[in-house]
């Protein structure tokens, strides 16, 4: 019996186009939120999808799931489902985000030491000023969260000449990294960073992992640069160390609530850069993503779910 697939997606149809020509014997159903899905869930064999357009009514009704691909390296919103069973395999798409995450990281970056926002303010009342701008080269980032996406990030700031060192809870040598610490010296790494990039992951454990205490041990000439998880920063916090000028600045991709609340301090605030995040919001993103979801589609179809990538233990 052929497996039942359903791909919820905005760009679900793509998804169904591309995996038909190289599955034509599997059924597979496309739907571009919950509330279109065109079957009885309980019909489904197979889930891909961001964890973020699953409804816990949705996922209590897909009873017969033995595969979930999330479309997403964090799979949270997956494995905070109460309904989330334990025989069903998880996998995510970790290891695809890399160039995103760097050249989201060097934007933000290269915002704030350009001051991009007062460029545009004068460019829209046509001010000519000229003010200098500083070099990230010679500069120190500290990468609290390593991992795939870390050690791109770590070598394109590499490439622009800067110190790179990672935060972890399992220090270990990686690529990109000058030196990779224990979570326990995140405090006095962060005193030394003139860049303190969050990439960290949701979790019970990481939630408000950046709070007072690691703001309070930033220079004031320092920036944070948010690309992991909102909720990882206590961004009461941030917007205090924000307004006592105890960190010079911020670039924001993600934050405790989404979207941003429209009376948050930090949308006025000239030193921060407001993205909505869209760090992982590429063009391009299907075509790095679907690889993935044939491989894995191979190995799960030839009866070999053990083998499949990124497998996520739950």
């Amino acid at each position: 019996m052929t497996p039942s697939v359903l791909i919820l997606d905005t760009y679900a149809d793509m998804y169904v186009a591309e995996l038909r020509r190289v599955f034509p014997d599997v059924t597979l159903h496309a739907a571009k939120t919950a509330a279109d899905v065109p079957i009885d869930p309980a019909e489904a064999d197979v889930l891909v999808a961001f964890g973020i357009a699953i409804t816990d009514d949705l996922m209590r009704r897909a009873t017969g799931l033995s595969w979930i691909q999330s479309l997403a390296t964090g799979v949270d919103h997956f494995l905070n489902s109460p309904h989330l069973r334990k025989e069903t395999r998880l996998t995510s798409a970790r290891g695809i985000h890399g160039p995103a995450m760097r050249e989201t990281v060097a934007f933000l970056m290269l915002n704030q030491s350009h001051q991009v926002g007062r460029l545009a303010r004068n460019q829209i009342d046509h001010v000519w000023q000229r003010n200098p701008w500083t070099l990230l080269a010679g500069k120190t980032a500290a990468i609290v969260g390593v991992g795939l996406a870390s050690s791109a990030i770590a070598e394109l700031l590499r490439a622009f000449g800067m110190r790179v060192i990672g935060v972890s809870g399992t220090p270990r040598a990686a690529e990109g990294f000058d030196r990779v610490v224990g979570g326990d010296a995140l405090l006095e790494t962060a005193a030394q960073a003139d860049y303190l990039i969050s990439v960290l992951p949701g979790s019970a454990a990481n939630r408000h992992r950046i709070d007072r205490s690691v703001f309070a041990a930033m220079k004031p000439s320092a920036h944070f640069i948010s690309v992991g998880r909102g909720e990882t920063v206590d961004e009461a916090a941030l917007i205090e160390a924000l307004v006592t000028e105890g960190i010079a600045g911020a670039g924001l991709d993600v934050y405790e609530r989404e979207p941003l609340a429209a009376d948050s301090p930090l949308w006025d605030m000239p030193n921060v850069v407001v993205c909505p995040h869209i760090g992982g919001y590429f063009t391009e993103y299907e075509a790095y993503v679907l690889p993935l979801i044939v491989d894995n589609m191979r190995l799960y179809l030839a009866g070999r779910p053990a083998e499949m990538r990124n497998l996520i233990d739950h």
